[in-house]
């Protein structure tokens, strides 16, 4: 690959041939007075049109040693994605030189006088935008979900809602708020679990948040069918689409025989109608596996099963 050329470079034949960082020495020119120009990733000569060569890639290129990457090193501002744009800290300057001592305690000065300029609010979201992408590579959730979740956090700490609660805690409820905004069914405990926070203050924070936050930003918390858990909890137990498919076949069933899921929890009637299907196609997984996955009690997750088997009993015995 040849670097890049500029526009309009005009030489005679003596400067074409010491110009040996464009063309090779055996190279003859064109005409009498070359004048190169770039043109649609092609250097051409605009007097008689001749084409040298073609640019393929003018980007900078790639350093392997320390001496490369010190040569091709740029000093670049360091900016905040939030506050000041201009950042002061560290013991040398743009040009990568160590500072004297005299400068040292000077800057040293104006950083700390910089860090009494910033607000509150910009000191909160410097350490927490720093969890928002360490949770969400972790829990593997979109850009979207982590936008309305730091647009859900950002108008928590404008409110001054977070008096008596930790940065992190509003953080984790916020993105558990942002996955129930968006339909991604993902359970509080799998959640906190990740973060490392305590259940009860994580749901107490969500609670203030889905009450206080959630109707002032127009956001509606979807609520989840059994159903919607049935293809997490199938991939995380590696059972196949009979199972899948027979489990979300026996609800439906269930639902149309008079069976009520108000007030039950959908995890528990979706692992149950997982545990009877993966016990037809002989893919048993036992009760207590399918109920720490799920996070609930063997004693629910067999009356469940009861209520499934009672509501949808014709079911299964079109299904043998």
């Amino acid at each position: 690959m040849k670097p890049p050329i500029k526009f309009n470079i005009s030489m005679s034949k003596k400067d074409f041939k010491q110009n040996d960082q464009y063309f090779s020495q055996d190279e003859e020119p064109c005409c009498d007075s070359v004048k190169l120009i770039e043109e649609n990733g092609y250097v051409v000569c605009l007097n008689c049109g001749c084409v040298y060569y073609q640019i393929f890639d003018d980007s900078p290129r790639r350093a392997f040693t320390q001496e490369e990457v010190r040569k091709r090193k740029k000093n670049e501002p360091v900016y905040s994605p939030i506050g000041p744009r201009t950042v002061i800290k560290g013991q040398r300057d743009a040009r990568g030189i160590l500072l004297t001592p005299k400068y040292k305690s000077q800057f040293n000065r104006l950083a700390k006088i910089h860090r009494s300029l910033t607000t509150s609010f910009e000191r909160n979201l410097w350490i927490a935008l720093p969890n928002l992408q360490r949770l969400q590579k972790v829990l593997g959730i979109p850009d979207t979900v982590a936008e309305d979740s730091l647009r859900i956090y950002t108008y928590t700490v404008k409110e001054k809602l977070t008096m008596g609660r930790s940065i992190d805690t509003l953080l984790t409820a916020s993105i558990f708020a942002a996955l129930r905004v968006h339909g991604i069914p993902r359970t509080i405990d799998e959640i906190v679990k990740i973060a490392q926070l305590p259940k009860k203050k994580v749901v107490k924070a969500y609670r203030l948040i889905f009450m206080e936050v959630l109707p002032k930003l127009n956001l509606k918390v979807q609520y989840f069918d059994p159903e919607r858990y049935v293809d997490k909890f199938i991939e995380d137990l590696h059972l196949s689409m009979k199972v899948r498919n027979y489990a979300i076949d026996i609800i439906e069933r269930a639902k149309k025989n008079g069976f009520r899921i108000a007030g039950k929890d959908p995890k528990g009637i979706s692992c149950a109608a997982i545990y009877l299907g993966a016990k037809k196609y002989n893919e048993p997984r036992t009760q207590k596996e399918i109920a720490d996955l799920s996070n609930i009690t063997e004693v629910t997750l067999r009356m469940r099963c009861k209520d499934l088997l009672k509501f949808a009993f014709s079911v299964l015995n079109s299904k043998s």
